[in-house]
């Protein structure tokens, strides 16, 4: 049985093996520009973007590794979130509105971990809505639970997505990895927490990620 360190070495070697064949690739491409124009090329190119695409969920989420927890005020958190934000290369035209209740409880949550699986509920957002628009990030407590809401208006989720939509391997992105939700329900569900949706076909969705109150407070 492959003990952690060693899927650790194999994802290492796969990370440097994949680094190294797209470096290549560029250079090809850098040296050679007419190479673009052979019937091949954009699929390799593409399947490349894929593969770095997928070891970057996988780098990200570290799922299977124990949580490393601490006590947090939800407002430190959304506070990291939104620093987090305005590092990422998200459009100037996307903007993140966020309302907090205020005397939330602290909770015991990963912070590294957490803020990956609502990176990625957001990155899901922003290419729904084309890179423009605004989200709203509403945090409030619901009953034992912190509730973390995002709404967006990309349109909703499609019938034929919903059922399936947490299955690995399922998007509807040319080059995504239908890794992103998964990765960040694992995190949530490491967390004894919940993440639910709902769609609102034509306009928009809603994700909300519960977390359970320290129990001491």
């Amino acid at each position: 049985m492959l003990t952690t360190l060693d899927y650790m070495k194999i994802f290492h070697e796969t990370k440097n093996s994949v680094t190294l064949i797209n470096s290549s690739l560029q250079l090809i491409e850098k040296k050679h520009p007419d190479v673009a124009a052979y019937p091949l090329w954009k699929d390799t190119m593409q399947e490349v973007t894929y593969l770095k695409n997928l070891i970057a969920e996988l780098s990200l989420s570290r799922t299977g590794y124990p949580l490393n927890l601490s006590l947090v005020a939800p407002a430190d958190f959304i506070r990291e979130i939104s620093d987090a934000i305005h590092n990422l290369s998200f459009s100037q035209n996307f903007v993140c509105k966020t309302t907090l209740e205020e005397n939330l409880p602290p909770i015991f949550i990963d912070s590294l971990r957490l803020k990956q699986a609502l990176i990625n509920l957001l990155k899901n957002s922003y290419e729904a809505m084309g890179e423009t628009g605004t989200v709203i990030l509403n945090v409030f407590r619901k009953d034992d639970f912190i509730d973390i809401e995002l709404t967006d208006f990309g349109g909703g989720i499609p019938d034929t997505t919903k059922d399936n939509l947490f299955e690995i391997f399922t998007t509807s992105k040319e080059y995504g990895t239908g890794l992103g939700l998964p990765i960040a329900r694992q995190i949530i569900e490491d967390h004894s927490g919940r993440l639910l949706f709902e769609s609102r076909p034509g306009d928009g969705c809603t994700f909300s990620i519960l977390l359970p109150v320290n129990p001491g407070s």
